[in-house]
């Protein structure tokens, strides 16, 4: 078995009896590569994929190694560089730091080795204790952060997707609303000048100001001199009479005193 084929194998772990590892160590030559440590992570396993054997065919969408193996083989790559820095493994929105773990010995726990768990979002978690006494006891950690991440995003995606579809419909909304105010405002310039319905319901004439107030018209100018309400300039209701402020008169007559009697309107 040349290095080559050892290092796929060893990659591969108890998966390798699964895969062609002849084939993986030809297709691998064949793009230059004579040591596993020279090829990036993502185009060892797109080869060792196109490498499963007859007898071990996948079924569509699984996995060409279980999710603990590929764990292991991708630690594994991120520990092997020699380097002073921490060794660190990522997928997706979960990251593992390693600080301190012997590069000759994959065998875990290192007791002297730091285990940094980081959730996209979230504060760094330290693993210790039965976290990373194992393999599987890690993978299982690690997994359950990949799960909460996945669901998490999924999760905001749909809220995202969701408020999109709402500022589309308050849109279009908006525009039939527009639509319908411009149309109403055209049928009804067809009938009426506009802006008259409004003048007679934002004023009063002098005749109505009376029969509100109770008093003779012929009174009304002076109680509205008195009360400071100015006729609205070059306004005439009926007969030319002046129109005056609705929302004045009647506040005016809400605050005058002795409501009720008629006494205090002359």
């Amino acid at each position: 078995m040349s290095d080559l084929e050892y290092g796929i194998s060893t990659s591969l772990g108890e998966a390798a009896e699964d895969f062609d590892v002849e084939g993986i160590a030809a297709a691998l030559r064949a793009r230059g590569v004579r040591d596993v440590d020279e090829v990036p992570g993502e185009e060892f396993w797109e080869v060792v994929g196109e490498h499963a054997l007859s007898g071990t065919e996948l079924a569509e969408g699984e996995e060409a190694l279980s999710g603990l193996e590929r764990f292991k083989a991708e630690v594994k790559e991120a520990v092997r560089p020699l380097s002073d820095g921490p060794a660190v493994w990522t997928r997706g929105g979960v990251t593992l730091e390693i600080t301190g773990h012997a590069r000759f010995n994959m065998m875990m726990p290192q007791p002297l080795a730091d285990y940094r768990l980081k959730v996209a979002g979230s504060d760094p978690v330290i693993l210790t204790g039965g976290t990373v006494s194992s393999w599987e006891r890690l993978w299982e950690r690690v997994e359950s952060a990949l799960d909460a991440w996945t669901a998490q995003v999924t999760e905001r995606r749909a809220a995202y997707n969701q408020a999109l579809a709402a500022r589309d419909a308050a849109r279009v909304a908006l525009h039939e609303a527009e639509a319908a105010a411009d149309r109403a405002r055209k049928a009804l310039e067809g009938i009426a000048p506009v802006g008259e319905d409004g003048e007679k319901n934002e004023t009063m004439t002098r005749d109505e100001v009376a029969a509100y107030l109770g008093i003779a018209s012929v009174s009304v100018s002076k109680r509205m001199s008195r009360w400071g309400i100015q006729a609205k300039p070059e306004r005439r209701g009926q007969r030319g009479q002046a129109r005056y402020p609705r929302a004045e008169v009647q506040a005016k007559a809400a605050a005058r005193p002795g409501q009720g009697a008629r006494t205090d309107l002359r």
